[in-house]
């Protein structure tokens, strides 16, 4: 065990998101966006003042591909979330994007974030024809890359300077892991 790795991750539910949690995954949105600008290609500025109805259309089924799953505390809090993101064009249906990932200030580096990417593998593995997950994650997060690397993926390529805040651009590391040949 490393210094970044939990003793004793800690114990929530994790379920696909529904309607009736939009208004708690706003609040969890926007918080992270206000706290790490550079971890998401979304902002601040633009997200805040959106309604949480628009989310809604994101929380598909799982077995369609196109979902995104929250993990809720003993209270019912939500908070962390992971979505998946299937390709709609024909030649591409075989991929899904990992997109979204957010845990709340409060609840990190307790093994939360782990726990979303491999129910998130999980569920994308049973969707029919999906072979692989990609996704961006910013470079310069090596905890998040790591985590990204125990749940087997793998880095292709880097991005840089694919976001700028505040003057400061931040390269992304694209991944990819095969769900099956």
């Amino acid at each position: 065990m490393n210094a970044h790795t939990p003793a004793v991750a800690r114990a929530v539910l994790i379920r696909p998101l529904v309607a009736s949690d939009a208004v708690a995954y706003k609040a969890l949105r926007d918080e992270a966006l206000r706290t790490a600008p550079d971890a998401f290609t979304s902002d601040y500025e633009s997200s805040v003042g959106r309604d949480a109805s628009e989310y809604v259309a994101r929380f598909g089924a799982p077995e369609s591909g196109q979902f995104f799953l929250g993990a809720f505390d003993a209270a019912g809090q939500l908070v962390g979330c992971l979505g998946c993101e299937r390709e709609q064009r024909t030649k591409q249906r075989h991929l899904a994007t990992l997109v979204g990932m957010m845990v709340a200030p409060q609840a990190q580096r307790q093994g939360i974030g782990q726990q979303l990417v491999a129910a998130c593998v999980e569920a994308a593995s049973r969707v029919p024809g999906l072979t692989q997950l990609v996704l961006t994650v910013t470079a310069s997060n090596t905890h998040v890359v790591r985590l990204y690397e125990q749940a087997g993926f793998r880095a292709w390529g880097l991005l840089p300077h694919a976001i700028v805040v505040d003057g400061v651009g931040f390269d992304k590391l694209h991944m990819v892991r095969v769900l099956h040949d």
